[in-house]
């Protein structure tokens, strides 16, 4: 019994050496643990530095926007965007951008910057892109995009509209169809290895970007939309007005063959964006008091009221006092019929049946023509117009209104009430859409011929286009006569409104017209804006130069149409 006690103290010290030393083991890991994290080898820094990962929003194809026979108007196509890693930057590289990416970009990396990821420029041209890329540029690294392409530059910029960098709608049929055009941004997940390498995680950084949006058809006929701009440019240009705007309709569907503004933009080019009056749409977003082109909207009201007749007659002495108001004329006509009012373009006569008219049944009337309101055209920008209440038409206001003053409309609105004695009395609405298709290739929206009311009777609308055959055959619209073309049309002078007074000298011009006239198959108004001519004088040689072009185009197509039967 005594032997056994010393073995038991032998074992009893032999297990606290062994846990001595692992503790002691423990202390050594734990220790060495911390020096790892907080002290790395400079290697592993380095490594450990060269590797990262980011998640990058990138854009997606929009859909397609496209003329009645297919030619694109606005298309997605690939881009390249550029980027600097600041780990693989070096500052004193800076240099090289400047003749690349400008003199900003220069300054911005010349320094230290934080992070691994910053954005040099967006959507580069691939063609471009390649000549950058060529140069091998340490740090500056590339991802494939998608960008909007207009191909026809200025061609219908404003009906079209323009995007922002990341391919949201900003304008025109780009934000009215947003929904539609639009693909979500794709997440990019970006690695970077330790050998630097970049591994594109999601999608393939050098596939094609796949579209997710739908695609929208117009009504607009490209090369009719060229004309008018082509036209109207000239016009305002030889005047020296300040703006301009054109509009052609199919008055018997009311469908927009052409809509043209100006000043253009340059859909290409966003430097062409910075004045805000050259982003407005001038056929729907501007408002301007249409003059004697609203003469035969009046005359088929007030026969449709009864307050004229064919047989009435009127004397123009050349002006008239009405209530607490003077209204003149550029010289006297003498006696004339009602028609003679038209040809002639009569202030006096107009201004005595204006007086002669009753406030709210006018108001109503003109509402039911579609001024005051807007038109529902499917393009963004719109503007009401200006129709005052009748409790508002006091002393001379009923006079200045039959004249086309003390009002004021867009061009369209005017364009499709004209359209309504055209096609016999229908107001249409406008459409510039003809289809529209989802992402899924289904169509969910289709253009097509609606008739929000009827306006004028047949019999008016009938008379009323004989006024204005007569108007161009003999009377102010001499100018606009085109050789075996019967046209019917107006002028219009307006002086322009300013703080509640009128400028000398200073007119809103235009003429408004369809043919053939017995049937018409185009209208077309023409607005020359802020000049100092008469509508006779300059919007009237716009809209003949429009119509001789339109009718060589029209026999060219039947030529072609023709060499392809005989061919067939």
């Amino acid at each position: 019994m005594p032997a056994i006690k010393p073995m038991r103290r032998r074992e009893s010290w032999n297990s606290r050496i062994a846990w001595f030393l692992c503790f002691c083991l423990l202390i050594v890991l734990a220790v060495q643990t911390v020096r790892v994290h907080l002290f790395p080898d400079e290697r592993v820094t380095g490594q450990s530095k060269s590797q990262y990962w980011a998640q990058i929003q990138i854009s997606m194809s929009r859909g397609d926007i496209r003329d009645r026979n297919g030619v694109p108007l606005a298309i997605s196509v690939p881009s390249m965007s550029f980027y600097i890693d600041p780990a693989y930057w070096a500052p004193a590289s800076a240099d090289a951008l400047e003749p690349l990416f400008g003199k900003e970009a220069s300054a911005k990396f010349s320094k230290k910057l934080p992070g691994r990821f910053h954005w040099v420029a967006r959507k580069v041209p691939m063609n471009v892109a390649s000549q950058i890329t060529d140069l091998k540029i340490p740090g500056l690294f590339t991802m494939r995009e998608s960008s909007r392409m207009y191909p026809h530059g200025e061609l219908a910029s404003h009906v079209i509209g323009f995007c922002d960098i990341d391919g949201d709608g900003l304008s025109g049929l780009e934000r009215e169809w947003n929904k539609v055009l639009y693909s979500p941004p794709q997440n990019r997940l970006f690695v970077r290895d330790a050998r630097g390498n970049l591994l594109d995680m999601i999608g393939s950084n050098a596939g094609a970007l796949q579209s997710g949006g739908g695609s929208i058809q117009l009504t607009i006929d490209s090369k009719v939309q060229q004309i008018v701009e082509w036209k109207l440019s000239e016009g305002v240009k030889a005047s020296k007005a300040k703006w301009g705007a054109g509009i052609c309709v199919n008055p018997q569907t009311g469908e927009i063959l052409a809509m043209a503004s100006y000043p253009w933009i340059d859909l290409s080019d966003r430097k062409s964006f910075g004045d805000k009056e050259t982003l407005r749409n001038n056929v729907i977003g501007r408002v301007y008091e249409p003059g004697s082109t609203f003469k035969p909207i009046i005359l088929g009201i007030s026969k449709e009221m009864g307050l004229v007749s064919n047989d009435d007659h009127f004397f123009c002495s050349g002006k008239v006092t009405i209530s607490d108001g003077v209204i003149r004329d550029v010289s006297s006509h003498g006696d004339l019929t009602l028609e003679g009012l038209l040809i002639k373009s009569c202030n006096t006569g107009m201004a005595t049946i204006g007086h002669r008219m009753n406030p709210h049944d006018t108001s109503a009337m003109l509402r039911q023509f579609g001024f005051g309101t807007k038109s529902d055209v499917e393009i963004a920008g719109e503007e009401d117009g200006l129709l005052q209440a009748p409790e508002k038409w006091l002393g001379v206001t009923k006079a200045n209104v039959a004249i086309g003053q003390g009002l004021a409309v867009t061009p369209l609105q005017l364009a499709m009430a004209i359209g309504a004695i055209a096609n016999g009395g229908e107001l249409l609405k406008p459409y510039i859409v003809s289809e529209v298709r989802n992402a899924g290739g289904e169509i969910v929206h289709h253009g097509k011929k609606r008739v929000k009311r009827v306006v004028l009777s047949s019999q008016t609308a009938a008379w009323l286009r004989g006024a204005l055959h007569a108007t161009v055959e003999n009377g102010t619209g001499k100018g606009a006569r085109v050789n075996d073309i019967a046209i019917a049309g107006k002028t219009g002078t307006a002086q322009m409104a300013m703080r509640g007074k009128y400028k000398k000298g200073q007119y809103d011009s235009s003429f408004i017209g369809f043919w053939p006239y017995e049937k018409p198959e185009y209208l077309l108004l023409i607005v020359l804006g802020d000049q100092g001519f008469y509508g006779g004088e300059v919007a009237t040689p716009v809209f003949k130069a429009i119509v001789e072009d339109m009718s060589q185009l029209s026999l060219l197509a039947a030529q072609n149409d023709a060499s392809a039967a005989i061919a067939r």
